[in-house]
C-alpha cells in the first residue's frame, strides 16, 4: 500500500503530521528517534504494511514535516500529550482494531515514559533499540551550560552528540540521512533541560509498565548500553514481555538490507498475542 500524509489535531490546536500505510489488521503507531523523522521508517512500514497491519508514522512536534520551533519544546510532557491525541486520533480512525505503540531510540524512550503514565493505554508496546539507558550523551560540562543558558537564553542550540555511522554502516542509508534535510541536527537547551527532567522524572516508575511489551536490540549499537538495559527489563512489572538480539545489525535495525527477521519477529508477537484474546476461556 502506498504512503499517503495527514494531519491529526492537538489538545492545544496544533496539526502535526503523520504517514500511514493503510491495511485490514492491527495498528501500529511508530514513534521516530531524537535527530529522524517518519520518512526514516517508510521501508520498514511498507514491510509491516505488508503483513497486513495498519501503519501510522507520527512526525514529532518540530520535526519532520512540523517545521514550526524546530528542535524545541518548552515542557516535554507536551510530547507526552501529543502521543495520547495521535492515539485518540488512530483509534477513532480504526474502530475495533487492537493498537501497538512502536518507538526507536528516543521514540522507544517516549513510549516506556507513556506507558508509566498509562492515559489511553495502547495494547502493546514495540521498543527498537530503545535509549532508556545510552552509551552517548552529552558530557558534564555541555549538561551544566545547557542549565544555564536555559535561564537567560533557552533558545540557544547544542548539536547532538551522534556521528552518522552510529546509526548504520549502510551505505545506502548513510547517504540518504546526510541528504535529509528535516534531520534534527542541534536541540535548543530549553529541549536539554526536558531531556534532564524526563529522565528524573522516569527514574522512580520506569519499571512499573504492566503492558505488553518487546524489546528489539541490535547486536551491535554504540548509542544505546544494552547490557543496562536487559537489567531494566528484567525489573519491568509486565507478565508478558519478550526480548531479543538481533545480531549483526546495528542502532537503526530497519537500515539493514535484510530486515525479514525483525519484521517477522514483530508480525508473531502480535499475532501469539491476538490468538490467545480471541481464544475462547475453556470453562471448569
Amino acid at each position: 500500500m502506498r504512503e499517503s500524509l495527514g494531519q491529526y489535531r492537538t489538545r492545544d490546536g496544533k496539526s502535526l503530521f503523520y504517514r500511514k500505510w493503510s491495511g485490514p489488521g492491527s495498528v501500529i503507531v511508530y514513534l521516530h528517534g531524537i535527530e529522524s523523522n517518519s520518512g526514516w521508517f517508510s521501508p520498514f512500514a511498507s514491510l509491516l504494511n505488508e503483513h497486513g497491519f495498519v501503519v501510522y508514522g507520527i512526525d514529532r512536534r518540530g520535526s519532520g514535516f512540523n517545521a514550526e520551533n524546530k528542535g524545541d519544546i518548552v515542557d516535554y510532557n507536551i510530547f507526552l500529550d501529543d502521543i495520547e491525541d495521535a492515539l485518540h486520533f488512530v483509534r477513532e480512525q480504526n474502530i475495533g482494531k487492537r493498537l501497538y505503540l512502536a518507538g526507536i531510540c528516543w521514540g522507544g524512550l517516549l513510549a516506556v515514559n507513556y506507558a508509566t503514565k498509562i492515559k489511553l493505554a495502547p495494547d502493546g508496546l514495540i521498543l527498537l533499540s530503545p535509549a532508556i539507558c545510552r552509551k552517548v550523551d552529552l558530557n558534564p560540562i555541555v549538561k551544566a551550560l545547557a542549565r544555564a543558558c536555559f535561564l537567560c537564553c533557552p533558545e540557544k542550540r547544542f548539536k547532538i552528540p551522534i556521528m552518522d555511522r552510529m546509526f548504520t554502516s549502510n551505505e545506502r542509508y548513510l547517504d540518504f540521512i546526510k541528504k535529509d534535510k528535516m534531520r534534527i541536527r542541534g536541540l535548543t537547551c530549553r529541549f536539554l533541560n526536558g531531556i534532564i527532567k524526563m529522565e528524573r522524572d522516569f527514574g522512580g516508575i520506569n519499571h512499573r509498565i504492566t503492558l505488553p511489551v518487546a524489546v528489539l536490540l541490535s547486536g551491535y549499537d554504540e548509542i544505546v548500553d544494552n547490557e543496562r538495559v536487559k537489567k531494566w527489563f528484567e525489573k519491568v512489572k509486565s507478565a508478558d514481555k519478550a526480548i531479543k538480539i538481533f545480531e549483526g545489525m546495528r542502532h537503526v535495525m530497519p537500515f539493514e538490507d535484510n530486515i525479514a527477521p525483525l519484521v517477522n519477529f514483530i508480525a508473531d508477537w502480535i499475532k501469539i498475542r491476538e490468538t490467545a484474546v480471541e481464544s475462547p476461556r475453556v470453562k471448569n
